[in-house]
C-alpha cells in the first residue's frame, strides 16, 4: 500500500516529523535493511514521538521485537535539522554500531524526505579519497515514493574525523586559514579536533585553552570559545607566572589545566602538513617562559605524519620538549571513552598520559 508523503513545511526536522512518516509506511510489507538481504516488519508505532517497535528475524529463524526509542528519534531529527541536505553516517552519530541502528536507518530511507548516498570522503588517517561508506541524507526540498529507497549523488567531498560523532557545521573562511593551512578542509580538520579535545578534556574536568585567533570561529550556533569549560583568558591561570608565559601561550592549539590549577596536564599542537615545526616552535617558546613546570608537549596528527614527527622531534633544536605524540586514532578512542562513561570526578590529570605516545629516544 503507497500512502501519500509526509510534506515538512519548515526546514527543522522534528522527532514527530519521523514517526508520523514512519507510521504511514504499509505495516504489511516486509522491508529490506539497505545494502543487506535482512528484512523487518514495523510492529507498532507510537506516535506522537515514539518509539517505534519492529520485527526482525533471530538466528532461530523466529522473530524477535526491538525498538527504536524516543531518545534515538529525537537526536537524529536534531542532528538532520542543523545539517539539511548533508551525508550523515548513522553510527557516528550514536557512537555504535548495530542492529538497531541499522534498522532505524532501513526505515528512514524509506520515509519520503531521506535519502541514500555513498559520498567521497576524505579519509583522515590516509588523506585518500573514499565511496565506500553508506550514509543517510535528509532532505526538506526534495522527495520520493515512501516505501522505496532511492539513492542520489552528492556534491561535494566531506572530511570526516572518525570520533563516534557527526560534527556541528563549521562556518570558515579564506580569513580563517592563517598562513599554515593551504585549504579549508584543512583548516576544518583542524577546528574538529580542537572540539573533540575541548570534549575530552571538559570530561576529565580540567579547563581549557583553546589558541586565541580560534576562539571566534563558529562551529554549529556558537563559537570555540563559548563552548563550556573554555577559558576566554589567561590572565588568571596563575600556573603561567609570567606575563611572557601567558603571551607565550595565547597561540597554543589547546591547552589542558587541572581543575586546581596546579597542573598542565598537556600542551597540543595539531599538524596537518608534512612540515610540523610551527607546533614545535611555538611550544618551545612556551618551555622557554616555564621551564620548572612538567607537563606533556604533545603532537596531535594523523599517523602518516608521525615518522615526521618522529624525526622533528628528535632533533637537538626539540629534543628538550620530551615531546609526546597522540593520533587521531587515539583522540577517537578517548572520546568514545568519555562518551560511554562518566569518568568526571574519578580521574585526575595522570589520567591522560597513557594515551600520550612517547617518541624521543632516550
Amino acid at each position: 500500500m503507497q500512502t501519500e508523503a509526509v510534506t515538512y513545511m519548515t526546514p527543522k526536522l522534528t522527532a514527530a516529523h519521523i514517526v508520523s512518516a514512519i507510521a504511514q509506511l504499509d505495516r504489511a510489507v516486509e522491508y529490506s535493511y539497505v545494502g543487506r538481504k535482512a528484512k523487518l516488519l514495523i510492529n507498532d508505532v507510537v506516535l506522537p514521538e515514539g518509539p517505534v517497535e519492529f520485527l526482525r528475524q533471530s538466528k532461530s529463524g523466529g522473530l524477535t521485537a526491538a525498538k527504536i526509542t524516543k531518545q534515538s528519534i529525537a537526536t537524529l531529527a536534531a542532528i538532520c535539522s542543523q545539517r539539511p541536505n548533508y551525508p550523515l553516517h548513522i553510527d557516528r552519530i550514536f557512537s555504535a554500531g548495530g542492529n538497531t541502528r541499522s534498522a532505524f536507518e532501513t526505515l528512514l530511507a524509506h520515509t519520503a524526505h531521506f535519502f541514500i548516498c555513498y559520498p567521497r570522503r576524505t579519509d583522515a588517517y590516509s588523506g585518500k579519497v573514499k565511496t565506500d561508506l553508506k550514509h543517510i541524507l535528509w532532505s526538506p526540498e526534495r522527495t520520493h515514493p515512501p516505501g522505496i529507497v532511492e539513492v542520489i549523488d552528492y556534491d561535494g567531498t566531506i572530511t570526516e574525523i572518525e570520533l563516534g560523532v557527526e560534527f556541528d557545521r563549521i562556518l570558515l573562511t579564506a580569513t580563517d586559514l592563517g598562513e599554515e593551512f593551504n585549504s579549508i578542509e584543512a583548516k576544518r580538520t583542524h577546528v574538529q579536533m580542537q572540539v573533540a579535545l575541548i570534549e575530552i578534556g571538559r570530561a576529565l574536568g580540567f579547563k581549557i585553552w583553546i589558541a586565541q585567533n580560534d576562539q571566534g570561529i563558529r562551529v554549529g550556533n556558537k563559537r570555540l570559545g563559548e563552548y563550556e569549560g573554555v577559558l576566554t583568558s589567561l590572565d588568571t591561570v596563575d600556573i603561567l607566572y609570567t606575563r611572557a608565559a601567558k603571551r607565550a601561550a595565547q597561540h597554543i592549539d589547546c591547552l589542558w589545566f587541572s581543575a586546581d590549577g596546579k597542573h598542565i596536564p598537556a600542551v597540543m599542537e595539531i599538524e596537518h602538513s608534512t612540515g610540523v615545526t610551527s607546533g614545535l616552535t611555538r611550544m618551545t617558546k612556551l618551555k622557554d617562559e616555564i621551564p620548572a613546570i612538567r607537563t606533556s608537549y604533545t603532537v596531535v596528527a594523523s599517523q602518516k605524519l608521525r615518522s615526521k614527527i618522529v624525526a622533528e622531534a628528535n632533533k637537538a633544536l626539540f629534543r628538550d620538549l620530551n615531546v609526546t605524540y597522540m593520533s587521531y586514532t587515539t583522540v577517537q578512542n578517548l572520546f568514545g571513552l568519555i562518551r560511554t562513561y562518566a569518568l568526571s570526578g574519578y580521574v585526575d590529570h595522570r589520567f591522560i598520559q597513557p594515551f600520550l605516545e612517547k617518541v624521543v629516544s632516550a
